[in-house]
């Protein structure tokens, strides 16, 4: 038996010699109208449209690959506010296309673009056997004069069925760009060339809606492989552990990292300014961490990194966003890290380069 028979997939295409990509389908701006008329493109949300219909808007795609589509859609949450949610949607992928039975080349995944970043993470770091897992989406409705969803989806499934786009990580097919996953995250509240790499550049760039790359398949050094196996043994299960983000200004108030641990969280992420300065609170700051609160400190800039203290109490976030740090701390606490680790972690390969080593005992 394959993972397809196995998972109940119903294959659309009628050529079973092409490739099969997995659609795992999360609404978004890509399945939504409006009633407003052609140039609303703020206020939709009133129609919808399936993840089939999304297919049958473009015939080309089952002229190149075979589609099956996993609807992860509910009526009372969605992927941008249910960690739960995103975590079986992640285990589902990692069994489809991981599994020793598997037959799928690929994956995609539709996403509203406030979270598409955050799930996109998620899967890159828990989803590690080389298929390429790429996110589509899009900025305007499909109602819109100029819907830009029906390209994104179709760039996004021939890039995942493209041999050349294995052993990259999670990717991001958006505006006619190839984005790593690991770097990227959405800098435009409305444009539809909305996200961009923090880190690092494009991996490439689509010609002829076919994915052309610039370089060999590389891993990001600050990249990280988690266990879903290890991470679903963790008491949060079936989500995560509940990691909150501050956002760091002139006379920050510490008493906030107190009130998140009050409130359950088992981590804090703070934006800070700068290369990750926090211009006050540390005495706080200091109480939740003796009392097991887990903290890593970002930037609250753009671009640039958060770089470590030559004698850390918490972790620095190097280049990773406070968005993508969030995610990353989540799949340390389930795994079992402590502070120390986590510093390790975040910090250690930043350290070895600019020649700043510490270990708890030093």
């Amino acid at each position: 038996m394959t993972a397809s028979e196995r998972l109940g997939l119903q294959w659309l295409g009628g050529n079973s010699s092409l490739p099969k990509i997995l659609v795992l389908y999360t609404g978004g701006t890509i399945a939504s109208g409006s009633i407003y008329g052609a140039l609303d493109d703020t206020q939709y949300g009133q129609l919808s449209i399936t993840g089939e219909q999304i297919i049958a808007r473009n015939p080309n795609l089952l002229n190149n690959t075979q589609l099956a589509v996993s609807n992860w859609t509910t009526e009372d949450s969605s992927t941008g506010t249910n960690d739960a949610l995103v975590m079986n949607m992640t285990r589902f992928a990692n069994d489809a296309l991981c599994s020793e039975d598997s037959d799928i080349d690929g994956a995609i995944y539709t996403h509203g673009t406030n979270s598409l970043e955050e799930t996109g993470f998620l899967l890159d770091l828990l989803v590690n056997c080389g298929k390429p897992i790429v996110a589509v989406g899009a900025m305007r409705p499909y109602t819109h004069i100029s819907f830009d969803g029906d390209a994104n989806f179709f760039d996004g499934v021939m890039l995942a069925a493209s041999p050349q786009a294995r052993n990259r990580g999670a990717m991001v097919a958006f505006n006619a760009r190839i984005l790593p996953m690991f770097w990227t995250t959405k800098l435009h509240s409305t444009n539809p060339d909305a996200f961009w790499p923090v880190a690092s550049g494009d991996l490439g760039l689509f010609l002829n809606s076919l994915p052309v790359f610039y370089n060999t398949p590389s891993t990001p050094i600050q990249k990280r492989e988690f266990s879903v196996a290890a991470v679903s043994n963790h008491s949060s299960y079936p989500a995560l552990p509940k990691v909150d983000i501050l956002y760091a200004a002139r006379e920050f108030d510490g008493k906030l990292v107190l009130d998140a641990q009050a409130n359950g969280a088992d981590g804090v992420i703070i934006a800070g300014t700068g290369n990750g300065g926090i211009p006050s609170g540390q005495d706080e700051i200091d109480e939740a961490l003796s009392k097991g609160l887990q903290i890593v400190v970002g930037t609250r800039s753009p671009t640039g990194p958060s770089s470590p203290s030559r004698v850390p109490t918490y972790a620095k976030s190097g280049f990773l966003h406070v968005i993508q740090s969030r995610i990353m701390l989540q799949l340390a606490i389930a795994s079992g890290y402590n502070m120390n680790q986590t510093i390790e972690l975040f910090e250690g390969d930043m350290r070895a380069a600019i020649g700043q080593p510490w270990s708890p005992e030093t």
